[in-house]
């Protein structure tokens, strides 16, 4: 292997690059790939901060030696093969190498990466049919799961890369790319990330690359497989919008580029300075509106303002309070008291299960239902609770004085708390009693209301132990609605509000605070179905080929592999049996069966539905809706009208974006998806006068 030889000189960052409270490694690397064989040769020379014992490496990579202060090592006296929970791995002892307190490291080594990305899936929920790692003509990925370069898990790292690939091979990781030049039918560019960071992805394929300034020193880029003036020019745009907002929300935009990069293969990654989107994903009309703007977010939390994670994880939903609610709160009022609500129905969809539950310092990342409603969710809902407290102003200066102090520094639950506090003069360690360290949610209810002129009096009840909340009344008057604040922190507490006219009470009707939403309060929805682990399918009097169609439903509904049978009920059976299971998905039920479905408003004749007023004619659309049970209305069942084998299978993972519906009316063919909620039946925190 031809390798340069390099001098590492002493790593000096200026400012708050560097965290005090992080060791970092600095990687500087000399990287070739060759397609043909999978391979990938890397000469990595190490500057190692004092106190690190050892360093991993993924257990296929094949060290040819390593170099220490003393020379050359015998890798049989500094080499460990191990196994933990995440799998074999490879250890070096530093301490034999002669670096306990630091200094240079030479490793040469290799690895050879071919994953199939053919059955590659971003899942709905669970981790699972992701890639590690691929070397080949199709492209070039390597993720930090696949441990590729050395690593502590208590260290950061800073890397300059030297990356050789066959020519059309563009490259793109994090930081800033410093070289870029072709050589004898090979392309060499070196990426220089100066700023620490916890991992590095690399992927290179044969893209069309675009680059234009946002600012002196800040570019964006776009890394597609296929020139798209159209789609480059809304990612250009986009770009620019979400730096320019979270310059103003937050702080300095950290890095000198955001890139948008399409993969060959379902992801939907944001790294430090870009994400990795599926080409699929990339090209959905509303992506560039929503979830790029997340991803954006994320350069500053959790890419740059890293999660102590002894508290547990912030960032999650911080960076979903100041993206996705964010965008409906500029939208209107009611799309953001839709969207905490919908936060709330999850809650009570995805853990329902007390033993699901887990407070939010034990949040670290999400792999289910239960820990995203909880992790992102919950999150979410105490820094908005924390804003409402404190108030916009000082929540933003808050906001903005994290991001100042702790750039490239561990940030805990504690530190944004302690800032709220110094700002708004107020003590909010109660915060981190209540909502950090405890499971659960608020529970209230009213009692005793009672309309008396221009008076109302009533009761408010909540869950042991009490939570100390200020709880939005909304007063309806002959002025209108007014509504008041009033302070709970027992069990129960009597108040009376004069509001001329007083005529009708509803506590909390805007889902302010994170709580138990009462089953009045939610509708049948698809959420309440995808949050089971595995419902019962049921295929009423299909054919053979809608049989294998429904399998294949089932297996991606649930993102399982095991193969699935239909009895001769029609009921599908798997190697997981679960008695007593509260949901049924129940495919293509006949005319029986299926007006035991009846929700108000929906008639289903023959192959005609008819929707709150609209007619659909089911060879042109299918129909997914959830509706109660008719043997136990306080459970919810799936219902699927698909008439097309081939449709019915690739629904399930279309279904699995809409949780928060009550129904979908999806085109067989191109077009939009209709979708929509039934009406709740009421709440009991909503008295109206006799």
């Amino acid at each position: 292997m031809k390798f340069r030889l390099c001098l590492l000189l002493t790593l000096l960052l200026a400012g708050p690059a560097l965290a005090a409270d992080l060791p970092v490694i600095a990687h500087r690397a000399d990287i070739s790939f060759n397609l043909e064989t999978h391979l990938v040769e890397i000469v990595d020379v190490m500057g190692l901060p004092a106190g690190l014992e050892g360093l991993r490496l993924g257990a296929g990579l094949i060290l040819e030696t390593a170099a220490g202060p003393g020379g050359t090592a015998d890798l049989g006296a500094v080499l460990r093969h191990l196994e933990d929970d995440d799998g074999p791995y490879q250890t070096l002892d530093l301490a034999a190498l002669g670096l306990a307190d630091g200094g240079d490291l030479t490793l040469v080594y290799s690895g050879t990466f071919f994953q199939s990305v053919e059955g590659a899936v971003f899942s709905r929920e669970k981790v699972g049919g992701e890639i590690t790692a691929t070397i080949s003509e199709e492209g070039i990925y390597l993720s930090a799961a696949a441990e590729w370069l050395a690593w502590n898990k208590a260290a950061m790292a800073v890397h300059d890369l030297t990356l050789d690939t066959p020519a059309g091979f563009e490259t793109v990781t994090q930081g800033r790319r410093a070289e870029h030049e072709a050589r004898a039918g090979r392309l060499h560019t070196r990426w220089v990330a100066e700023h620490p960071s916890d991992g590095l992805n690399l992927i290179a394929q044969r893209f069309v690359v675009h680059e234009e300034p946002v600012r002196e020193g800040l570019v964006s880029q776009t890394f597609f497989l296929s020139d798209d003036a159209r789609l480059r020019g809304t990612y250009m745009e986009r770009t620019k919008a979400y730096i320019a907002m979270y310059e103003e929300m937050i702080g300095p935009y950290p890095y000198a580029k955001f890139a948008t990069v399409e993969n060959w293969f379902p992801t939907g990654y944001g790294m430090p300075s870009y994400t990795l989107l599926g080409g699929q994903v990339l090209r959905l009309p509303f992506i560039p509106y929503t979830s790029f703007g997340h991803e954006i977010c994320h350069n500053w939390w959790g890419n740059s303002i890293f999660v102590d994670t002894d508290e547990g994880n912030w960032c999650e939903g911080l960076t979903s309070y100041c993206a996705d609610y964010h965008y409906k709160a500029l939208e209107s009022e009611a799309a953001a008291t839709e969207y905490r609500r919908n936060l709330l129905k999850d809650y009570a969809a995805y853990v329902r299960d007390p033993a699901q539950d887990f407070p939010l310092s034990e949040f670290v990342s999400r792999h289910s239902g239960a820990t995203r409603a909880v992790g992102y969710g919950k999150s979410l809902m105490v820094f908005h609770m924390i804003q409402r407290l404190v108030g916009p102003e000082v929540f933003s200066a808050g906001l903005k004085a994290v991001a100042a102090d702790h750039m490239f520094a561990r940030t805990a639950w504690s530190d944004f708390l302690q800032v709220f506090s110094d700002l708004s003069g107020q003590d909010l360690e109660f915060i981190r009693d209540q909502w950090l360290t405890r499971t659960g949610a608020l529970s209230l209810a009213v009692d005793d209301v009672v309309f008396d002129g221009d008076k109302v009096r009533f009761k408010l009840l909540q869950g042991a132990p009490p939570y100390d909340v200020q709880v939005p009344v909304t007063v309806t008057g002959a002025g209108g609605e007014e509504t008041v604040l009033v302070h709970l922190d027992k069990m129960h507490d009597t108040y009376e509000l004069e509001i001329a006219g007083a005529r009708a009470l509803s506590v909390d009707p805007d889902c302010h605070l994170f709580r138990y939403l009462h089953p009045a309060e939610i509708e049948p929805t698809l959420s309440q179905i995808l949050a089971e682990e595995l419902p019962v399918f049921v295929a009423d009097g299909a054919t053979p080929e809608m049989e294998a169609a429904g399998r294949g439903f089932a297996r991606a509904f649930t993102e399982l592999e095991e193969g699935f049978s239909f009895n001769n009920n029609g009921v599908l059976s798997t190697d997981h049996p679960a008695a007593g299971l509260p949901a049924h998905v129940v495919m293509n039920p006949g005319a029986d069966l299926l007006k035991q479905y009846g929700v108000p408003g929906l008639t289903v004749a023959g192959n005609t539905v008819y929707l709150d007023g609209k007619r659909y004619a089911l060879d042109k659309f299918d129909f997914v809706f959830a509706a109660p049970n008719p043997l136990q209305p306080s459970r919810s069942d799936l219902v699927i009208l698909c008439g097309s084998p081939q449709r019915l299978e690739s629904l399930a993972r279309r279904v699995g974006h809409y949780g928060k519906y009550s129904w979908l009316m999806l085109p067989a063919g191109q077009g939009r998806v209709e979708r929509g909620n039934w009406p709740t039946t009421g709440s009991p925190l909503v008295v109206t006068a006799p």
